[in-house]
Order: structure tokens, then C-alpha cells, then sequence
């Protein structure tokens, strides 16, 4: 091949544009790959930190609450037999005092005219009924220094109440982290590695769309069915989330008073009419999420959570979720290096 005729790889433009455009891509690939990974070295970091920060919390709530049941359960239990205890010698006494009273009462209207030998019963009897007094007075003062005690165990109780909503808070401080900086983080760099997981990020209060597209392809034709159950799940989500809307009921329920779905209530009543069990399902749903989880607000909020079981989902789970996705993360990092 002669090297002027044009015809060879250095000698085409074309070519030789492709070669540097395929250059410039790799070089700007390695670039974006390089800066994913610092990335995922920063979320590994920040997990870490999160995992102590929570494992630390965590034992001292579980000590804590321990500690404070033992106590609680000693004290109770001594409690309560002691004032047990007081209480029936009280009642015996006062039940006592009260016949020798009638008794007293009796001989004196009977024996007015005797002489002062024949009242010698009755002073015996006075003299017993200040001894019963006094014996009333001690176990009152004893009374009194137990009620002091129970006080002290209140104020007791009242404090390590406040410990534990302390920690309390600092688990919830944890679970706002992981929601707002490590799954978000997870999301923007992994969204295909999330397929499939179980743990992940509820917009708790947002209607659930999918039996508000079944119901409208019940009733409407062709791409129509789309359309009607999108502006359908707006206007109930606004409904839903206007705070001037209270479609609730309290009720006695496992021995407690909470607040339940009215399904009474006019607007919920024409909505199950209308568009059946499931659509009224997904708008309840919602509201006892909001009514949960911003009742004054009434906005979605979001919240860790266990998809395969339908509840939230402990931070263990979140850590053990995360901790999955690094380690996949690190086995895709060393086929890659492998392959090249």
C-alpha cells in the first residue's frame, strides 16, 4: 500500500477524527468512573460512621431500658405488697375501733345511774381505744413515708422516661440521616442495583396509582384510561392532603383510643360508590399514613421501609441493605479491573 494515495488509516480525516472523538470518550469515561468511585468511597465512609453512631445509641437504649424495667419491676412489686400490707391493718384497726365506739356508745346509755366501780369496763375500754388509736397513728405516719416513697419513684420513673425519649430522638435523628444523605446518595449512583430490594425509601401519605389505573381501564377506551387515572390521583391526592379534611373517628382499639377512618364520611363514601374497594383503599391508606406521620402538615414524608413485608424497616435492615450494596458495588469494581 503506497502511503500517498489516500487510501490509508493515517491518511483519512475521517478516520483519524473517530480515533481522537473515541479517545476523548474513554479518557472522559475513565474521568466519570474515577469520580463514581470517589463517590462510593465517600458513601462507604459516611455508612461507617452512621453504623457506630447507631450501634452506639442503640446499645445504650437497650441497656437503659433494661436497667429501668428491672428497677421498675422490683419497686413495683415491694411497692404494692407493702401498701398491701398497710392497708389491711388499716382497715382491721379502723373496723375495730369503730365496734369498741358502738360499744362504748351502748354501755354508756345503759350504765348513767351506776357508780363510778361499775364504769371500770368502760375505762377499760377507753384506755383500749387510745391504745388502738395510737397504733391507727403510727401505721398512717408509716402510710405517709410510703406515699413519699412512691413520689420519689415517680419523679424516678419520670426521669428515666425522659433518657429514653432522649435516645428516642437520636434514633430518629439516625433513620432521618440514612434517609436523607445515604439512600439518597445510593439512588443517584446505583438506581439498577436497588431493583429488586426489599429496603428502601416510602413516601408515606402518597396514594398508592396502581388501583386508580385499574379501575379507569375498567371503564374507559384506548390511551384515555391513562389520562383520566392521572388527573383522578391528583385530585385525590390534594384532597387527601388538605389539612381542613379530617375523615377520622376515634374508637377503643386493642384497649386503646385512636383515631380510625370515617367511613361515613361523604366524600369517601361517594368515592367507593363510584370507583370500588381498591381506589377507597389507596386514599385510606394515605390518610392514616399522613394522619401518622404529619397529621398537621399533611404532606408525604418520607420513611424506611420493608416493601417485601409492608412495614418499616429497622435500622439494622437499612444497614444491612447498604452493607449489601457496597459489597456488590466492590465485586462489580474488581470484575471490571479483571476484564481489563
Amino acid at each position: 500500500m503506497e502511503k500517498g494515495n489516500g487510501t490509508g488509516v493515517t491518511g483519512n480525516p475521517m478516520i483519524v477524527e473517530e480515533l481522537k472523538n473515541a479517545r476523548r470518550f474513554a479518557v472522559s469515561l475513565a474521568r466519570e468512573v474515577d469520580a463514581k468511585n470517589q463517590m462510593l468511597l465517600e458513601i462507604r465512609r459516611q455508612n461507617d460512621e452512621a453504623s457506630a453512631a447507631l450501634s452506639r445509641v442503640v446499645a445504650q437504649k437497650q441497656k437503659l431500658q433494661q436497667s429501668y424495667g428491672q428497677e421498675m419491676a422490683k419497686m413495683r412489686c415491694s411497692l404494692n405488697l407493702q401498701l398491701r400490707n398497710f392497708g389491711m391493718q388499716n382497715t382491721s384497726l379502723r373496723q375495730e375501733l369503730a365496734s369498741m365506739q358502738e360499744e362504748l356508745a351502748t354501755l354508756a346509755k345503759q350504765d348513767k345511774k351506776q357508780s363510778q366501780g361499775d364504769l371500770e369496763p368502760i375505762n377499760l375500754l377507753v384506755e383500749k381505744d387510745k391504745l388502738k388509736n395510737q397504733e391507727i397513728e403510727e401505721l398512717s405516719s408509716k402510710l405517709a413515708e410510703k406515699i413519699d416513697e412512691v413520689q420519689d419513684m415517680e419523679a424516678l420513673n419520670q426521669a428515666l422516661i425522659v433518657r429514653e425519649h432522649i435516645s428516642n430522638e437520636e434514633l430518629q435523628d439516625a433513620r432521618k440521616e440514612l434517609i436523607s444523605t445515604h439512600l439518597a446518595l445510593v439512588i443517584q449512583v446505583l438506581p439498577t442495583l436497588l431493583d429488586g430490594q426489599s429496603i428502601g425509601v416510602k413516601r408515606m401519605g402518597e396514594i398508592d396509582v396502581d388501583p386508580f389505573k385499574v379501575a379507569c381501564l375498567r371503564k374507559f377506551s384506548g390511551t384515555e384510561w391513562m389520562v383520566k387515572s392521572l388527573e383522578l390521583t391528583s385530585v385525590w391526592q390534594a384532597k387527601v392532603n388538605d389539612p381542613k379534611w379530617q375523615p377520622f373517628k376515634k374508637m377503643l382499639k386493642n384497649g386503646k383510643c385512636q383515631e380510625v377512618i370515617d367511613e361515613q364520611d361523604s366524600k369517601l363514601k361517594e368515592l367507593r360508590s363510584q370507583w370500588g374497594e381498591g381506589v377507597y383503599n389507596a386514599v385510606a391508606n394515605a390518610l392514616l399514613e399522613l394522619n401518622e406521620y404529619n397529621p398537621s402538615g399533611r404532606y408525604a414524608v418520607s420513611e424506611l421501609w420493608n416493601f417485601k413485608e409492608g412495614r418499616k424497616a429497622s435500622l439494622k435492615e437499612v444497614i444491612q441493605c447498604l452493607a449489601q450494596l457496597l459489597k456488590t458495588l466492590n465485586s462489580a469494581k474488581r470484575r471490571r479491573r479483571v476484564s481489563t
